[in-house]
């Protein structure tokens, strides 16, 4: 039991590069990423606990007012999509391709949104409260957003609705439980970058299945999916991006926070409310924005750590070649 505890434990502190190597492993492997096709129910189900005891294992940290909470519910729920949907009016897209855009940006924050910002040393009982928030609005949120821009795409919410109480209660009734007798888990909870790890195990799944669909698009018309993964990448940090610097008056951490939950959201649960029945164009821009969601905390961590280790052997380095004589 201890060597799984210790085990998850690693999983959590590596999960930024464990996430990018599932990805690639896929792309690798078509066996494999079957294999975490087929596992997409349960991963679900991981990336909800992972996120619960994540956050339940969080230090209390800011504390937010109900009124602070409201607008950001809007800002990520509503602000963002309707905004997107202006923009992109003026822009002469094909209509399943728009579909695709404006589908990722109705569909909430991703079910690991805590366990990220635990990552990347953010608030992850914020993020996990607008995720789970946002999830639970999404089978009333997504379609009635999708009649107002004119989606033209059908949806499953009843079946989709059921599914997510079911996963979101099962999963908080299981880390409620688990934090209420921490001391007996212990070995196997020993602390938050173990919690992390449950969600960690989820997005490895996430990033093998999705790369199925990457490889399929690939093939299909690189140069299009090169166009769309640029667009996803873009759209994501850029609304990471625009969210901290207008958030920034609440601290880094906070506004950090508000940004990851901006544009990291859970494309896999609004493919899924359409009952995978969307055009071709539209699935492979949602395909392609999990690469960013998977991609984002590694980058994130390499960007942290790699100033301090130039300014550390820079000058070392200058100084060598300034003694240095042919």
């Amino acid at each position: 039991m201890r060597t799984f505890g210790k085990l998850l434990s690693a999983l959590g502190r590596q999960g930024p590069m464990l996430l990018v190597v599932s990805l690639c492993v896929g792309v690798l492997s078509r066996p494999l990423a079957h294999f975490g096709y087929s596992l997409l129910p349960v991963s679900a189900f991981l990336l909800t606990l992972g996120s619960f005891l994540t956050a339940g294992l969080a230090p209390s940290g800011l504390k937010m007012r109900i009124s602070l909470i409201g607008v950001v519910l809007a800002w990520v729920g509503i602000v963002l999509p309707l905004a997107a949907a202006a923009l992109l009016s003026f822009v002469p897209l094909d209509p399943s391709l728009r579909a695709g855009v404006l589908l990722s940006l109705l569909a909430p924050p991703v079910g690991s949104a805590a366990a990220i910002a635990a990552m990347l040393g953010l608030q992850p009982r914020i993020a996990l409260l607008v995720s789970i928030a946002l999830t639970l609005l999404a089978p009333i949120s997504i379609p009635c957003f999708a009649t107002v821009l004119g989606l033209g795409v059908a949806f499953d919410m009843q079946a989709l609705a059921l599914r997510l109480f079911g996963i979101i209660g099962m999963a908080a009734l299981v880390a409620v439980a688990s934090l209420r007798w921490r001391e007996r888990l212990t070995p196997v909870l020993p602390d938050q970058r173990a919690a992390t790890g449950v969600a960690v195990i989820g997005l490895i799944i996430v990033g093998l299945a999705t790369s199925q669909g990457i490889t399929t698009q690939w093939h299909s018309n690189p140069a299009r999916f090169e166009e769309m993964l640029a667009a996803a990448i873009a759209i994501n940090f850029g609304l990471c991006g625009l969210a901290t610097l207008v958030f920034s008056r609440l601290g880094l951490q906070l506004a950090g926070t508000i940004g990851l939950v901006s544009g990291n959201r859970n494309v896999t649960l609004a493919w899924a409310a359409a009952s995978f029945g969307l055009p071709p164009l539209a699935e492979g821009y949602v395909a392609a924005c999990v690469i960013p969601v998977l991609a984002l905390p590694l980058i994130v961590r390499l960007c942290v750590t790699l100033p301090p280790l130039v300014n550390r052997f820079a000058p070392q380095a200058l100084r060598s070649f300034a003694s240095w004589k042919p």
